[in-house]
């Protein structure tokens, strides 16, 4: 069915553009309620048109290219949060994996970005909001902005914000404490838009019907998403503000528009999905170590819906052919060829032939119903249920989504944990599992297990966004992964605590020179991968700090 609805949208767009100029002219002129006079169509053609190089630039890069995507997201967040890990020695392994930073990396995700998200909205907020018309189509604009910029501030700390687009010579950085806050008044400031339009005589109009790839212009939806993302945003600040992070949430679930029921869907029918090319045609994403050793560990049946078995001779040798193989990161690869048939991921989702149906959850049910058991774990009013119930929920909508069996005993199971780590080509990178978290709730455990237990939950649930999943796992510690044995970052990364964000782009220091050395004095040190963000209040589990 849901292919069947993009491939509709897709048409109506497609369709929509090719005869927009004549065809339907009479009836332009004459329904109040359509798009506008024919005479704004043109107008209305380009605003539209900006909203799914937004939705594209969330997860994917706007050109959609697969180098672009791995830089930005592959050789950094996928692999710092334990998902995946390329057995290619890029740059003689001298490079992000292992900790030396590399410039070109670093700066990609800044651009993309800014380029992706801030330059089509700042396009938006002129033909609307400037002009006092079309603000359901600002409001969308909004919540977009502020899951995709989201991401870009948890990778850097500050960014260019509230200032972006003003022109000048110079533009200044907020703090991480002001985008976040900013974050909050602008989901505000979207459901304020969309109910408004809802109670117009405009409420009939479908403007974004043939431009909206998510949600096919439904606003009751981009509701739900402004309640799912003030409350993963208010989980996020639930260390470092308490009490800011209580009222939103506490918010969010009062809200009448309720959260997302299904998941939040990117299709790739009119693209590709990256992921595909990396692992079946650049042979440079494989299943991590930490991957490995949570999921056989639990004997979780998701598995085979994120990895193959590896086919690496000298893994069929020692352990058989139905083996998960993963690759520690923070190592030295040397060659290619060593680890290249360790575990890839799943053929039947991300082979190259799967590259246009394999589309991309940005939010799931899964990871809402995690958001609302760590609400009821720290005692958060209405979270609809308690952190028992809810983490069994997100347990169950994650097996429902992959279309995987056998939930229920997974849920009781109480006995395994995490397995140990061995791998064939090189016993120095073996080690004892560093996660003794086992499945099934216990209401004896005390706080920071139960935490555990949904954070490693959430983890496997959101697969493979590895964005969200590196910054839950800075927050709170969790899922415990393995560190690193090769650092290479000259001493300003703990190798135990693991890298904590990118320093900021060389391009800054050289054309934005005075405003990127004032962002740096509102970082909590030095601007490097080894500074903690504002939200990241004491490294979490991972420096043995309690996350309560």
């Amino acid at each position: 069915m849901k292919k069947q609805f993009y491939i509709a949208a897709f048409a109506v767009a497609f369709m929509g553009i090719l005869f927009g100029c004549t065809d339907g002219f009479d009836e332009m002129n004459t329904n109040p309620y359509g798009v506008t006079p024919e005479h704004k169509k043109p107008y209305v053609l380009e605003l539209g048109g900006f909203i799914p190089q937004m939705q594209k630039s969330i997860y994917f890069n706007r050109e959609n290219n697969d180098w672009d995507f791995q830089i930005m997201q592959n050789l950094s967040s996928d692999v710092y949060s334990g998902y995946m890990t390329p057995p290619t020695p890029f740059a003689g392994d001298k490079n992000n994996i292992t900790y030396f930073m590399m410039e070109g990396w670093n700066s990609y995700s800044f651009g993309a970005y800014n380029n992706g998200l801030m330059k089509p909205w700042t396009k938006i907020k002129e033909m609307t909001l400037d002009k006092k018309e079309f603000l359901e189509v600002y409001a969308v604009s909004l919540l977009l902005k502020v899951q995709g910029m989201q991401q870009s501030t948890d990778i850097y700390g500050p960014i260019i914000y509230s200032d972006y687009g003003k022109g000048g010579v110079s533009s200044k950085y907020d703090s991480q404490e002001e985008v976040y806050k900013t974050f909050l008044k602008e989901i505000d400031d979207a459901q304020k838009y969309i109910r408004d339009f809802q109670k117009s005589e405009r409420k009939a109009a479908r403007l974004l019907a043939e431009y909206d790839l998510i949600f096919g212009g439904d606003y009751d939806q981009w509701l739900k998403l402004a309640n799912s993302l003030r409350l993963r945003i208010a989980i996020r600040l639930s260390k470092v503000d308490p009490a800011l992070a209580k009222e939103q949430g506490e918010k969010a679930v009062k809200d009448p528009a309720g959260f997302l029921e299904k998941d939040m869907i990117m299709p790739t029918l009119t693209m590709k999905n990256p992921l595909n090319i990396l692992a079946y045609a650049y042979d440079d994403a494989r299943m991590s170590a930490d991957m490995e050793s949570i999921m056989v560990g639990l004997k979780d049946p998701r598995i085979s819906s994120y990895f193959d078995y590896a086919t690496d001779e000298e893994v069929v040798k020692k352990h058989g052919p139905k083996h998960y193989q993963g690759i520690r990161q923070g190592t030295n690869m040397v060659n290619k060829d060593t680890r290249k048939n360790y575990s890839n991921l799943a053929e039947k989702r991300f082979s190259v032939s799967k590259v246009n149906s394999n589309d991309i959850v940005l939010m799931s049910v899964a990871e809402i119903c995690f958001l609302r058991a760590e609400g009821a774990l720290r005692g958060w009013a209405g979270m609809g249920g308690s952190a028992e119930k809810l983490y069994e929920q997100g347990v169950e909508a994650s097996f429902s989504s992959l279309g995987v069996a056998g939930v229920a005993d997974y849920l009781k199971d109480g006995t395994s944990k995490p397995k140990a780590y061995d791998d064939p080509a090189n016993k120095e990178h073996d080690s004892e599992a560093v996660s003794k978290v086992t499945v099934k709730w216990n209401e004896a455990d005390d706080k920071e297990v139960k935490l555990e237990k949904i954070i490693t939950q959430k983890w496997i649930a959101m697969f493979p966004n590895g964005r969200e999943a590196w910054s839950e796992f800075r927050r709170t510690g969790y899922p415990r992964l393995f560190p690193i044995l090769v650092n290479n970052s000259a001493g300003t990364i703990d190798s135990k605590i693991m890298i904590r964000r990118l320093p900021f782009s060389k391009d800054e220091y050289r054309d934005n020179k005075a405003e990127v050395e004032k962002a740096v004095k509102m970082l909590k040190g030095a601007d490097n991968g080894g500074t903690m963000l504002w939200w990241d209040t004491n490294a979490g589990a991972a420096a043995g700090a309690s996350n309560f």
